[in-house]
């Protein structure tokens, strides 16, 4: 990032106006601004990354809610059933209604396994946002080697 702000007796460059290396502060000024700049953009990422990431949790744990209430009604079918059969066992409507309640239990416990399922393997974590702050903490490292052999 150039410096905006040119000192008197500075090069645009923060060199000093002989033509020499940057001065000893004003790499310090750099290193600190850029420093500052990464760690903002790095919290912005995370940000992001954490946003996506709960809507993602937020929309598999809806579709888990509505296959638990599809197999709930695939259940209560399924006890009607059980009054019906027992109650008039020799008529047919009785059938029409075991297989509403299976085929409500089956779809709803399909839903909701697949959900859980992809509930699972959704990580929540900022997996990419902490990958780059190790590169970040590296190339800071590296910079304040770089400055360090500079001043010997």
């Amino acid at each position: 990032m150039a410096d905006l702000n040119v000192t008197p007796g500075r090069a645009d460059d923060g060199r000093a106006a002989g033509g020499g290396d940057p001065a000893l502060g004003d790499l310090f000024r750099q290193l600190a601004t850029d420093s500052a700049t990464l760690v903002r953009q790095e919290m912005t990422l995370a940000k992001a990354e954490l946003k996506s990431n709960v809507k993602s949790v937020a929309r598999d744990a809806a579709m888990v809610a509505v296959g638990g209430i599809l197999a709930l009604v695939g259940a209560i079918v399924l006890i009607a059933f059980l009054v019906v059969a027992v109650g008039d066992a020799l008529d047919n409507y009785w059938l029409g209604a075991l297989i509403v309640g299976v085929l409500f239990l089956l779809a709803g416990g399909i839903l909701a396994m697949s959900s859980l399922k992809k509930l699972k393997h959704e990580e929540v974590a900022p997996t990419r946002t902490l990958e780059t702050l190790k590169e970040d903490k590296q190339w800071l490292q590296s910079e304040i080697k770089q400055a360090r052999r500079d001043l010997a």
